[in-house]
């Protein structure tokens, strides 16, 4: 009955009706909320959020959702004047009750179908039609208007046909009002819920749900008010490390999830004539199983093109090998898929591996549940597993992205699973080397020539960065960081090795030419400051979230400076070396005749400080800031 009030109202021609009128009940929301000056980090308000699931006795589910968020200012807008709703057209539909923008005078615009579209989300591959974005952009949003829409998401099967599993999230990166969760499902079904980060909830949230039974239906139920905003710092955890949350799922084991996706992926791992020879070229004239396992993984990272459809977005069930070899394209199950069956034609033991990337719930042993978001590959050597990602194409053999490293995943065997933790790689695997040789003329111009040689994740990165930018951009951004050197240095060319050699680290080399490098103080001439420190991380007296390195890395840089020998050196610098438990690092200067050789190494060894020790860490850290910043000198002879 209200809706057809509601339709009625919007039919009809004239001034637009107001929200006082139409619904007091949104307007009452909106009349007690705050503004700008209330909540001066917020972007938006979200006054109101209703997200309720419903599965059903024969195992569908409904997923109901309702807000009513207030625009503060340009980047509320930016955020919040359109809503995006992903959905698998397969399973899903998506239905919208109503959308509307309510002005700042209460004038309500009500959304119609031109502001409505609904797209695939991957345009250009027809195997992730079914991927698809219901997409509502609400008219007339201003500073202080307030948007509000009511959608259904209606779901015909469920994850392994009974089977759901989901993350929520307390905090958001706006303050939130209100906010009511519930889930409801018949009483034989069993609910498991884990919290997380309980030590973040200092805002006194209430974790724990009220459960009611009504008929043969459980109700659980929770209910949120004034849940401040995560105000980002630098280098800060992601989300779900430090947000207050709630994993809850139906999965009674993980041998149940095991036995589920197998299904769905034995019959897919299957070598046609085109995969077999395609092998047989791969690894012909190889001697080593190590030769023939990169052989392989090298041409499904470089060869089939990188879909990045995040696992689940286009369902769960990968496609056969076949297809993804035949169309050159592939998300991670497909890509794995392809790359487990090119391994097991060529005579090794190669699984396919769930794994939750950094930034999503990490699997818990004792708490089963469907969140993975990634596929890669297991693969035997030696008795032991290797884990490829296919799906990082810069990426070389026996190593992975730092998103994941140290994750616990589900290796799925023929006739079983295990869980296993991927490796979280030492600090000199993640490596990068700068040298520098300088040689200073007569007239004080230099001729310089600098090598970047770089290992691990740093190597994933610069390899991708020179890969795909043009060589022009390239040339631009050597220039610019010449002029570090020397101001109005020109670049003469540049070199890039082992770019397309995913057994080989890249390296990059470029010369350069410059007006000058001292600066001129009488017949002194004092070089810039070798040592280097970023003390920006600590810029904070305190922080309310831990610092994350994500990784560990060495970095290490060597200068030789060639100066002219009508100079001698007035000051070198003392050598420093400082351990602690954050990280190593070690400066050392060295004269031979008039050269000199600087070289400085950094080596972290924790990957995480939490704010307890920040203080500490800060305090060491503009301390060595303060003991590196010194000068070489040098004077004329007379």
């Amino acid at each position: 009955m209200q809706a057809k009030e509601r339709i009625k109202i919007i039919a009809q021609k004239g001034p637009l009706p107001n929200i006082k009128e139409l619904d007091p009940s949104v307007a009452k929301i909106i009349a007690e909320s705050g503004s700008f000056k209330d909540y001066p980090e917020a972007g938006a308000l979200i006054l109101f959020s209703d997200e309720k699931i419903e599965i059903s006795a024969e195992d569908t589910k409904k997923v109901y959702l309702h807000y009513i968020i207030k625009i503060l200012n340009e980047r509320g807008k930016e955020d919040f004047a359109e809503a995006h709703i992903d959905y698998d057209s397969t399973y899903e539909r998506v239905e919208l009750e109503y959308a509307r923008t309510i002005k700042p005078d209460g004038q309500v615009v009500q959304v119609s179908s031109r502001h409505i579209r609904d797209v695939s989300k991957y345009l250009n591959f027809p195997l992730y039609s079914n991927a698809r974005v219901f997409i509502i952009s609400f008219p007339e949003v201003t500073k202080d208007a307030v948007i509000e829409y009511k959608v259904k998401i209606y779901r015909s099967q469920l994850i392994n046909k009974k089977d759901f599993a989901l993350v929520y999230l307390v905090q958001a990166d706006e303050p939130i009002i209100n906010a009511n969760f519930s889930i409801e499902l018949p009483i034989r079904r069993n609910l498991s819920i884990l919290t997380l980060n309980e030590s973040y909830n200092n805002f006194g949230a209430d974790l724990k749900p009220k459960i009611k039974k009504e008929n043969d239906r459980l109700i659980y139920n929770w209910q949120f008010k004034n849940i401040p905003q995560i105000i980002p710092e630098t280098r800060m955890p992601p989300d779900i490390e430090i947000n207050p949350a709630l994993i809850i799922s139906t999965f009674s084991s993980w041998q149940e999830i095991y036995d589920w996706w197998w299904q769905l992926a034995k019959d897919k791992i299957k070598a046609d004539i085109n995969i077999k020879n395609k092998v047989k070229e791969l690894i012909k004239d190889l001697e080593s199983e190590e030769e023939k396992i990169k052989a392989i993984y090298n041409f499904c990272a470089k060869e089939i093109r990188y879909v990045a459809v995040e696992y689940g977005q286009a369902g769960y069930e990968p496609h056969k090998a076949e297809d993804t070899f035949n169309n050159k394209y592939g998300d991670c199950k497909d890509q794995t898929i392809l790359l487990v069956t090119m391994l097991k034609e060529a005579g090794f033991l190669a699984y396919p591996v769930l794994i939750p990337t950094k930034g999503t719930y990490n699997l818990n042993p004792d708490f089963p549940s469907m969140l993975f978001n990634h596929v890669i590959t297991a693969v035997s050597l030696n008795k032991e597993f290797i884990f490829l990602d296919p799906t990082a194409e810069t990426c070389g053999f026996g190593d992975l992205p730092s998103s994941d490293q140290g994750r616990q995943v589900l290796i799925i065997k023929e006739d079983t699973y295990e869980i296993r933790t991927t490796p979280l790689y030492p600090a000199e695997h993640n490596f990068i080397k700068q040298s520098l040789k300088i040689k200073v003329n007569s007239d004080e111009t230099i001729n310089a020539k600098r090598k970047i040689f770089t290992f691990g994740v740093y190597d994933q990165t610069q390899r991708y960065w020179l890969l795909y930018t043009p060589p022009e951009l390239i040339a631009d951004t050597l220039k610019e960081r010449i002029q570090e050197v020397s101001i109005g240095a020109k670049l003469k060319n540049y070199i890039i090795k082992n770019l397309d050699d995913l057994n080989q680290p890249v390296v990059l080399e470029y010369d350069f030419d410059g007006p000058e490098y001292f600066t001129s103080a009488g017949i002194l001439r004092i070089m810039p400051q070798l040592a280097a420190l970023d003390t920006s991380l600590v810029a904070k007296e305190c922080r309310k979230y831990p610092l994350d390195f994500n990784l560990l890395d060495c970095k290490e840089i060597e200068l030789e400076i060639m100066f002219p020998k009508e100079f001698r050196i007035k000051y070198l610098p003392k050598d420093i070396t400082e351990d602690s438990h954050w990280l190593k690092f070690e400066v050392k200067y060295i004269q031979k005749d008039n050269l000199i050789i600087f070289k400085q190494k950094t080596q972290l060894k924790k990957t995480f400080i939490d704010q307890e020790n920040y203080p500490d860490f800060k305090n060491f850290l503009e301390t060595l800031a303060k003991k590196v910043k010194q000068r070489i000198i040098l004077e004329k002879k007379r």
